[in-house]
């Protein structure tokens, strides 16, 4: 896997002062669908964070661009272990399987999946492996290959 060794070792020294936010940092953590995720339980925070994870990894790299939201996802994460695992599995490319979202409404599973297309796309550059992880990730969604197709 290409890796931007030295950037993601640099998320990994910050990764200890993601979780001590102050409320504004709070409000810039919106997504860009709006999807507040200091809103969300602590399951479905970790179900969004490896799904972030997942797309960013998903082409094999992860640029210089995707960087902000790996450092967001990490940022969802409760403690520091789940932080430390969660770099690992992105380094090793080892993400778990993720079932369905848990606790989803139609309204934040779509605006989890834009903020999943803006995740993959930020680098400009849409493989075909990203595109399977869009599809994969979409019926995890409850979406079909339409709707996947035209987002």
């Amino acid at each position: 896997m290409r890796f931007a060794e030295n950037s993601v070792n640099k998320v990994s020294e910050k990764n200890s002062t993601l979780h001590f936010k102050s409320a504004k940092e709070k409000m810039e953590s919106q997504l860009t669908s709006g999807l507040q995720p200091e809103l969300l339980e602590d399951d479905q925070k970790q179900w969004l964070a490896y799904a972030i994870c997942g797309a960013i990894t998903s082409d094999g790299s992860v640029a210089p661009e995707e960087l902000e939201y790996l450092e967001r996802a990490l940022a969802f994460l409760p403690s520091e272990t789940e932080v430390n695992n969660m770099m690992r599995a992105v380094k090793d490319q080892k993400l778990p399987e993720l079932d369905r979202f848990p606790g989803a409404t139609r309204e934040m599973e779509v605006k989890i999946f834009i903020d999943l297309t803006s995740v993959i796309s930020v680098d400009n550059v849409l493989g075909a492996n990203e595109i399977d992880f869009l599809l994969h990730i979409g019926r995890k969604l409850g979406f079909g290959r339409e709707f996947v197709r035209v987002v």
